[in-house]
């Protein structure tokens, strides 16, 4: 595995019409497992598949089937591969921080915020499951995702973060998010003691899942 290829995505998955970067599942692989209408023509709002798109959709075309309008976001993804114990010194360990900020339905600001490591070896980089990021979410992997963060797409948070976002915005769908900055900001620091940080615009989308 490429562990310099992109990051593609993270607790929280998504652009419509860009490819994945590598080491990531495709976006057609991750949009399958949600439920697809017809946008529109003669069978407008019918049950269709992407593989078959020209029969079940004539005139148009098979998308995912969302619940309700989609939600602006910020995404700041903060790896650390030199983890300081400020106290006693150290820097051997690695983490992975993201933050999401959103705004709730009443224009409450809204940080949610969650912090991965691999806890059976904190000297390894963290890691996700393979639906959602099928490499190690280390600083190089960061650095990378800055010059292409249109690569995130139909990634999905983690429990607890999805459970966060459900309760705010009243919803029973599976959210996801998209990026949509086609750069990201960015402060690579792969060669220093510092950690990298990129951070860039998403969408929040609530899904069907396919039962």
């Amino acid at each position: 595995m490429n562990r310099v290829a992109s990051i593609t995505a993270l607790a929280l998955a998504l652009a419509l019409a860009t490819p994945a970067l590598a080491g990531a599942p495709q976006p057609d692989q991750r949009q399958g497992e949600f439920v697809h209408v017809c946008r529109g023509g003669p069978n407008k709002a019918d049950l269709c598949s992407v593989a078959t798109e020209e029969q079940d959709c004539p005139g148009s075309e098979c998308v995912v089937q969302a619940l309700g309008g989609s939600i602006k976001g910020t995404l700041t993804l903060i790896a650390h591969d030199a983890v300081i114990d400020w106290a006693n010194g150290g820097a051997t360990n690695r983490a992975l921080t993201v933050l999401l900020e959103v705004r709730g339905p009443d224009g409450t600001a809204q940080l949610l915020s969650a912090t991965y490591q691999n806890l059976a070896d904190p000297t390894l980089p963290p890691t996700a499951p393979g639906s959602v990021v099928a490499i190690d979410m280390d600083e190089p992997a960061l650095r990378n995702l800055a010059a292409a963060p249109s690569g995130l797409t139909f990634a999905q948070p983690d429990v607890t973060l999805a459970d966060q976002l459900r309760t705010i915005f009243g919803s029973t769908g599976t959210p996801v998010l998209i990026a949509t900055d086609r750069k990201a900001q960015s402060a690579d620091h792969t060669t220093d003691g510092l950690a990298t940080v990129v951070r860039f615009k998403v969408k929040v989308q609530f899904l069907v899942p396919i039962l």
